[in-house]
């Protein structure tokens, strides 16, 4: 991340991985990755129950993001889904 176009939020939502941008006039832009190879595996995904049981996501920091992928990690460890911290509900994971 080079200053000035830090992400003001990151989440990998399952099927896909956000990072959520302010632009000077705090317009909101999304850029975000899909984390699955077809529709096919999105709908079992999202027929799982892990959908149901987090809707939203789990916050990631880019940096370390970026870190697990310079040492070389596979991408579909990089792109899935952690289980949300103990304790931690998954509309905490909102920060907007």
């Amino acid at each position: 991340m080079t200053e000035g176009n830090e992400p003001f939020s990151c989440i990998n939502h399952g099927p896909t991985t956000s990072m959520y941008f302010k632009d000077p006039d705090g317009s909101r832009v999304e850029l975000q990755v899909d984390n699955m190879p077809s529709r096919e595996a999105i709908d079992r995904w999202m027929r799982s129950g892990e959908f149901v049981a987090n809707p939203i996501g789990v916050v990631f920091d880019p940096q370390e993001l970026v870190g697990r992928y310079a040492a070389r990690e596979p991408v579909d460890q990089l792109t899935a889904r952690p289980p949300l911290p103990a304790g931690i509900s998954p509309f905490e994971m909102l920060r907007f």
